[in-house]
């Protein structure tokens, strides 16, 4: 496995013309673009995090799929996390039209495991067809599954329906985006970190180390140490691109 040291990197995104009519949604932070590179059309990527980056990086990408895609983000909710003041934020940074692109994320919540699963196996295909989305994001996707009174036999069943159904719809042509916060859950679940992994086509994994964040590309044996700086800073490559 190789490993990099990269500049610190703020989470104050920089707009980038190059985010239009490629078909990749990126991130606009110029040190996890050259090494991620984004989500694609066409395939599935988990994003698998013990830091809460993990909803700073879901709110930007949402906003730059519309920005980039032209297209609607349709959002399950599946941890409480959808924040339309941040998603007002960004688009200010970015000099977006803020009701425009609010009213081109579309997001759905659900509160139990069984309303998730409904909203992903039932509703989520009419849904995307319905708008014409180019990007699907389902955020926490494992946490409503760790409840105590469910069987964990049953629990991966129904999650199993899930990933199984968002890959298929990526295959369709969708950016798809599914998430896990909480490193440790899904590794005390070895057939849960099996079934995410090995359905996923990008995985991007993000761990807490002594002062920074480690972040992984697994299936491409990479992995970083990404420095974040507060949001009022920038490093010297993100001044360079404004």
């Amino acid at each position: 496995m190789s490993t990099t040291i990269r500049e610190a990197g703020a989470l104050t995104a920089v707009p980038r013309p190059e985010l239009e009519g490629h078909g990749t949604v990126r991130t606009s932070i110029p040190t996890l673009d050259s090494f991620f590179g984004g989500l694609r059309q066409g395939c599935m990527t988990l994003i698998d995090s013990s830091d809460r980056m993990v909803f700073d990086l879901t709110h930007i990408l949402c906003v730059n799929a519309v920005s980039a895609l032209g297209r609607d983000v349709v959002w399950v909710d599946g941890g409480n996390c959808v924040d339309p003041y941040e998603l007002g934020r960004i688009c200010r940074r970015f000099g977006l039209d803020r009701a425009e692109v609010l009213d081109s994320i579309r997001v759905a919540r659900a509160f139990t495991a069984y309303q998730l699963v409904s909203l992903i196996d039932e509703r989520l295909e009419d849904e995307v067809l319905r708008t014409g989305a180019g990007t699907i994001v389902v955020s926490c996707l494992p946490d409503m599954f760790q409840d105590r009174e469910m069987r964990w036999s049953e629990s991966y069943q129904l999650i199993k329906r899930c990933v199984e159904r968002l890959h298929d719809l990526s295959r369709r042509g969708a950016a798809t985006l599914v998430t896990n916060y909480g490193l440790t859950k899904i590794l005390q679940r070895k057939s849960l970190k099996s079934l995410l992994y090995g359905t996923a086509d990008d995985i991007v994994r993000i761990e807490n180390a002594a002062g920074c964040l480690r972040i992984s590309l697994p299936n491409r044996q990479e992995t970083m140490l990404y420095h974040a700086v507060p949001h009022n800073q920038t490093t010297l490559e993100e001044f360079m691109g404004r």
